[in-house]
């Protein structure tokens, strides 16, 4: 059989990397051939910030077209919509605007004529009968909010700020409010000395101190329902401690009268106008800082994997400022986090006994992830040592396999090969997931087998949460 010549490998490796060259790039561009599917709809908005082409046009939450070109029209923006042929959209219906979740991308949502109401609260016309067609215009249309409104919002915040002020030089300008300040400050020095011991003292038994808080709770609950005439007695010594600061007030006020007319360094602080400035130019920073963070998606997951008879333990937090890029933090318990190796000599006869065990501990990774269509590339610390990993996802998304790769200069015996993890996990529906897979493959004495099973929060879902929690009154 003829070998192949060096410039005939040579013209095939160049040929093979311009196919997959090739598909890479129509697959990362989303190129299509031919003409493309659906009818096209046109509709004008007043603003679409942020909504650039190839955006998502959805009904009733569902995806139903793209965004296909964004112009100007007489100074107004001039959207094409691509829509799918098999979708039918009634005339009259209004085409708004908005954000995916809390911090996700903009999109176009169609409403149909018949969710729209009038301000009698009849149903809405459809105007003429029919469905819309090919090159047809969408009257009704409705732009997102505008950051202006924010500024706007922060600037009131602002006059605010600037009366408060106003009212702290009506009561530190004198020499006493001075040396009031001075007692807070070293209150503060004093409360924060005893927080950071309180830190330290939950990083050594957290359990602990919750069990002994629960304990306190029943114990404080206890000593209420003994002690409600108390209480009531209570309640009037503070009625007569209102009357004393009605007393105090008007000690207060001579030292307001001073701090009107500038003495003391409270009054020159309040009656400089920089401080105005300064809180307006933080104000327009907010808000370019909220337009930045808009565009960021959050999602909390929470798993554990049980690896027959131990189990690793999972928080993780991902951030995803784009679709093709983001950012994940995690937290890990892991049963074979540290390994001790102890060896005693014993007399007689003098042999030498070596006791290894492994400790508990948490681990912490910090990577960042690159994706090309359903392919992921990440790197950065994986449980705290360098270290790699791609991620294939398939399914829309819901089911994923993954191979990660770390500790590639391990000295801990019968682990000396790097740490070689491959994971498959199903996503049941948008809360639960569960996963398996073999971990440690390199290391004969330390691999095994896992499953797992774990819960993830997206922006709707810590919006909600968050909006469920009782406020203090």
């Amino acid at each position: 059989m003829a070998k192949l010549t060096a410039e005939a490998k040579v013209g095939l490796l160049v040929l093979g990397s311009s196919v997959i060259l090739l598909w890479m790039t129509m697959v990362v561009g989303k190129f299509e051939f031919g003409q493309a599917k659906g009818y096209r709809l046109t509709a004008v908005f007043d603003s679409v910030a942020g909504l650039d082409a190839k955006a998502a046009v959805r009904m009733a939450g569902v995806q139903i077209g793209t965004v296909e070109a964004v112009t100007l029209d007489d100074s107004r923006a001039k959207l094409v919509l691509r829509i799918n042929p098999d979708v039918k959209i009634l005339r009259g219906s209004e085409a708004a605007v908005k954000t995916m979740g809390l911090l996700g991308d903009k999109y176009v949502d169609i409403v149909p004529a018949t969710q729209l109401t009038t301000r009698e609260g009849a149903p809405a016309a459809a105007g003429k009968q029919g469905f819309y067609r090919d090159g047809d215009r969408m009257e009704q249309t409705l732009a997102a909010s505008d950051a202006d409104q924010l500024i706007s919002k922060l600037s009131s915040i602002a006059d605010d700020i600037k009366q408060v002020t106003t009212s702290l030089r009506n009561v530190f300008g004198s020499q006493k409010g001075e040396r009031s300040l001075e007692d807070i400050l070293a209150d503060l020095r004093q409360t924060t000395s005893n927080i950071r011991e309180f830190s330290y003292a939950l990083r050594g038994d957290g359990s602990e101190l919750v069990t002994r808080l629960n304990e306190l709770a029943l114990n404080l609950n206890a000593v209420v329902e003994d002690n409600r005439d108390n209480l009531k007695m209570t309640l009037e010594n503070v009625r007569e401690a209102s009357k004393n600061a009605e007393l105090a007030l008007a000690s207060i006020e001579n030292v307001t009268k001073r701090i009107d007319r500038g003495e003391g360094t409270i009054g020159k602080l309040v009656s400089d106008d920089s401080m105005y400035n300064n809180i307006d130019s933080a104000a327009k920073g907010l808000s370019d800082y909220v337009g930045r963070v808009e565009r960021l998606k959050t999602t909390i997951a929470f798993r554990s994997e049980y690896m027959f008879p131990d189990s690793k333990s999972y928080f993780t937090l991902e951030l995803k400022p784009r679709p093709d890029q983001y950012y994940i933090a995690e937290i890990v318990s892991d049963p074979f986090a540290k390994y001790k190796r102890v060896e005693t000599v014993t007399t007689p006869p003098g042999g030498t006994v070596v006791t290894e065990s492994y400790e508990d501990k948490l681990l912490f990774s910090l990577e960042f992830a690159k994706r090309w269509g359903n392919l992921a590339l990440r790197m950065g610390l994986i449980e705290s040592q360098g270290g790699v990993g791609t991620d294939f996802y398939a399914f829309d998304d819901r089911v994923k396999f993954s191979v990660d790769a770390w500790n590639f200069n391990s000295k801990e015996p019968r682990n000396e090969h790097a740490h070689a993890k491959a994971t498959a996990t199903w996503s049941i529906n948008k809360l639960f997931f569960v996963n398996a897979g073999y971990d440690n493959i390199l290391n004969v004495d330390r691999r095994a087998a896992f499953i797992g099973a774990g819960l993830k929060f997206d922006d709707d879902d810590l919006k909600y949460l968050l909006g469920s929690v009782p406020m203090p009154k």
